[in-house]
């Protein structure tokens, strides 16, 4: 069974997106465990780091675009880049 364990989470761009939207970034440690003779065994499949486009309605997100670092974008700035530069639709105007 994959076990995501959230490790860490943070909201970006506080304040600068209309309301009901948020940027969240996220960070998994990701193990494969396994029940064997009486024990758990934990085998580490590594970390996933995503940012996350959600819109908010009432007492639901929806997702609206994931960003995955790592594999599509080499750190958080350029994803930050990225939702800046695609979802302009998201922010105040200033």
């Amino acid at each position: 069974m994959r076990v995501h364990d959230l490790v860490e989470t943070k909201e970006f761009f506080i304040g600068e997106t209309k309301p009901n939207f948020h940027v969240i970034y996220e960070k998994f440690e990701n193990n494969d465990a396994v029940y064997v003779g009486g024990i758990i065994q934990t085998k580490k499949l590594g970390i996933e780091e995503i940012i996350q486009i959600f819109r908010g309605e009432e007492d639901t997100l929806c997702n609206v675009e994931r960003y995955c670092i790592g594999k599509e974008y080499p750190n958080i700035e350029a994803v930050l880049a990225k939702v800046k530069n695609n979802h302009k639709e998201i922010f105040i105007q200033a």
